[in-house]
């Protein structure tokens, strides 16, 4: 019982004590809508001091304090700290619960009341920060763009409130390079070895550690070409051939961009494996098959062969010529020197597959003859100049004198040599069916 009525006093005795501080608890000072916040390193004077900074924009001072009691009146003691005296000057006094100041310029300020027989002091630097930015063009080569941004910020000190030394801060810029919406970097100097080829802006976005925010843009007009193109063939497509036949005319399609007409430099490379003989084509000139300077050249491959193609594009701009390459990723295939010969021919007069046709491709001439089983020659074919693609050559009705021949297996024999120079044999039997 006693130990129970000694603890009951004591929880007493708490709460009435906890009700007596209560009072103590509550004062502040306080910034209204700073930006950030850090605190001093004095180098001499013992303690540390808040420092709170404001975006200014363009306008004045816009520091703002607001000090607090626990709830009861007070008076309120305003002073600033003045750097040539080295000491605090009043500034204004305010009876009440709270108090703020407004449009404060930097520098610390200081504000002491007293409460409940408490005497309480509160210290705090304002900074207002302000921030202009201009973006510039340092360099511009055909192989890179240099661009920095000049930027001007508040002077952010704080004085020691003993020896009187200045402390200067970091402005803490952080940047931002846009090229149209596309992000370039985070850097003040900015160096770009990949330039774009289009003429556009170049824009530029710092911020300060208050939150200040500047931006600037700077004009560029592209000084590089993109050289690209792509090809077609006039020749008429069929679906059992993949690549043209010889001669071939191929129709280039320049595609390049923020290149100058007139400045196209076309390098049409040999054959395939006529560079493989010479050490793959390092030869300067005779690796060349042709070089044209058209804008959109026309060119007929007289032979078959797997060709390759580069394009130089140049674009001049204020004296300066840059220049761009680029190699057809694939080869140009003209097709070989070829002979179809079809399997089976139906000469029954429904029109449909009457007559034995031969396909050919790119054949300078062409020796066809057929026989029956007893080796007896029933048709023969001869040309011995160019014969053009999808012409029906050798085209046999099946007859003979006027005469149906007979159903069954006859015995072909090719021999036909390609534009290509290659030679082409080829032997092999065909049914007529009827």
């Amino acid at each position: 019982m006693l130990f129970s009525r000694i603890g009951s006093n004591i929880l007493v005795l708490m709460v009435v004590m906890m009700m007596t501080d209560l009072s103590l608890f509550g004062q502040s000072l306080v910034p209204v809508s700073a930006g950030a916040t850090e605190n001093t390193a004095y180098p001499d004077f013992a303690g540390t001091d808040p420092i709170y900074f404001f975006c200014a924009g363009n306008g004045g001072d816009v520091g703002s304090l607001k000090a607090s009691s626990s709830g009861g009146q007070v008076v309120f003691l305003w002073e600033r700290w003045d750097v040539a005296g080295a000491r605090f000057v009043q500034l204004t006094s305010e009876t009440a619960t709270t108090s703020t100041l407004k449009s404060l310029a930097d520098g610390c300020y200081r504000v002491s009341f007293t409460e409940n027989g408490k005497s309480l002091l509160f210290r705090a630097w304002v900074m207002n920060c302000r921030i202009t930015a201009e973006a510039k063009t340092v360099a511009l080569t055909c192989t890179n763009l240099r661009l920095t941004a000049v930027v001007t910020g508040s002077d952010l000190r704080y004085y020691d409130l003993k020896s009187g030394k200045p402390v200067l801060l970091n402005q803490g810029f952080r940047f931002k390079w846009f090229f149209g919406n596309q992000s370039m970097g985070s850097v003040q100097d900015l160096t770009l070895y990949s330039l774009p080829a289009t003429d556009g802006l170049f824009r530029v976005e710092i911020t300060d550690k208050a939150g200040c925010f500047a931006a600037s843009t700077v004009s560029y007009g592209s000084p590089v070409p993109t050289a690209q193109f792509t090809w077609t063939t006039t020749q008429k497509s069929d679906p059992q051939y993949t690549f043209p036949q010889a001669p071939a005319q191929i129709d280039f399609q320049n595609q390049s961009i923020n290149s100058d007409p007139g400045k196209y430099e076309w390098y049409l490379f040999r054959d395939r494996s006529v560079l493989d003989a010479m050490g793959g084509g390092t030869a300067a000139i005779d690796s060349f098959l042709a070089v044209l300077y058209d804008d959109s050249p026309l060119f007929t491959y007289e032979l078959s062969g797997k060709y390759k193609v580069k394009l130089i594009a140049a674009k001049t701009t204020q004296g300066l010529t840059c220049r761009d390459t680029f190699y057809l990723p694939d080869y140009i295939v003209v097709d070989t020197s070829l002979v179809k010969v079809s399997p089976v021919f139906t000469p029954n007069g429904d029109g449909i597959n009457d007559k034995l046709i031969l396909k050919t491709r790119s054949l300078a001439s062409l020796d066809f003859s057929l026989f029956n089983r007893w080796g007896k020659l029933v048709y023969s074919y001869s040309n011995s100049n160019y014969i053009p693609a999808d012409t029906q050559v050798a085209a046999w009705d099946g007859k003979v004198n006027g005469n149906l021949c007979p159903a069954g297996v006859y015995f072909y024999v090719v021999d036909a040599k390609g534009r290509d120079g290659v030679r082409r044999r080829s032997k092999g039997f065909i049914e007529l069916i009827r």
